[in-house]
């Protein structure tokens, strides 16, 4: 645990004042230490009050303090999450990402952005990514998987994720096949996996997460508001992105564990619990043709088996899914 997270952790643990002292022998450091951490954590976004006489008071945290979500995951044997690189504002995280993984960084390093000015989404979209609203996350994986399984790790993301805001948030989360996050059938967040891989193995993947946490609906264009939504919108409440980025990594690395060791059944088995495609009537473009149909289940390798009009079945490997009401 770094002295800034651990210096966070002293003044949460007080509801009043903490003196300097306290903090220094506890750290095993200097007061003057203290104070030089106390001021970088102000320039943070942290509102801490200091008293000659009583010492400092935490009176306000930053919505996404990456300090605090390294220090929730520190001491834990996670893969996800061994190394997390923040930015104020990148043009995609994503990008990022597979820079990165190009150079070695490891399986699980996190690259997280209060903003992006080049967001992405799938099939070349752009992904709304306005400062101070929304989650902006990339893990670099390195899956001792075979390429032709690459869209588990979506699939996988998404239970994740799923699991996660419905905990944090006791929101309906559901998935919708192949990559949304839904609430009510509007549009929640969004996975995006790139790969680079030859015949025979996955060199790296990098899963973008975007989730809109305290996006408003004044916050959308227009074109979105009739299928987007977010957890302000959901609950009516503003909810810590940090809150919800720890325990987006906490299921990640649960989940990424059971990839490796168990194989895909288990999380196949929990995607399609929280489904919200499976047994409904869907319409699926794929390129420059169209399909409607009901969607049946999908296959070992993530692939939509869609039952169509004559009861015969087609599997979609990718393409873009319309509920029909």
């Amino acid at each position: 645990m770094n002295n800034n997270g651990e210096i966070i952790r002293l003044l949460k643990e007080k509801e009043d004042f903490i003196s300097g002292a306290e903090m220094a022998n506890t750290l095993k450091i200097t007061r003057a230490a203290v104070w030089k951490r106390i001021n970088i954590l102000r320039e943070k976004g942290y509102t801490i009050e200091a008293s000659p006489a009583k010492g400092y008071k935490l009176l306000k945290s930053p919505d996404l303090s990456i300090e605090e979500i390294r220090d929730s995951i520190s001491g834990r044997s996670m893969i996800i999450g061994r190394e997390i690189i923040f930015f104020d504002t990148i043009n995609s995280t994503n990008t990022c990402a597979m820079e990165l993984a190009e150079k070695g960084y490891p399986d699980g390093t996190i690259i997280i952005a209060d903003a992006q000015t080049g967001g992405k989404g799938r099939l070349g979209r752009k992904w709304l990514s306005p400062q101070g609203k929304n989650l902006y996350m990339s893990i670099i994986l390195r899956p001792a998987i075979l390429p032709r399984d690459a869209a588990i790790l979506t699939l996988m993301t998404a239970v994740a994720c799923a699991s996660a805001i419905k905990r944090i948030s006791s929101i309906p989360a559901s998935i919708k096949w192949p990559n949304d996050l839904m609430v009510s059938d509007r549009k929640l967040g969004g996975i995006l996996t790139e790969i680079k891989a030859d015949m025979d193995r996955i060199f790296h993947a990098v899963i973008g997460i975007g989730i809109n946490i305290n996006l408003g609906a004044s916050d959308m264009p227009d074109e979105i508001k009739a299928c987007a939504t977010s957890i302000k919108n959901e609950t009516g409440n503003v909810l810590s992105r940090t809150k919800v980025a720890v325990e987006i990594l906490r299921e990640m690395d649960k989940w990424y564990s059971i990839l490796l060791n168990s194989g895909k059944k288990p999380i196949i088995e929990e995607w399609l619990k929280l489904s919200c495609t499976i047994g409904r009537a869907v319409k699926v473009t794929v390129g420059n043709n169209v399909f409607t149909g009901i969607a049946g289940t999908i296959d070992e390798e993530g692939m939509l088996m869609l039952k169509l009009p004559d009861n015969t079945f087609k599997k979609i490997s990718a393409g873009d899914v319309i509920i029909l009401r």
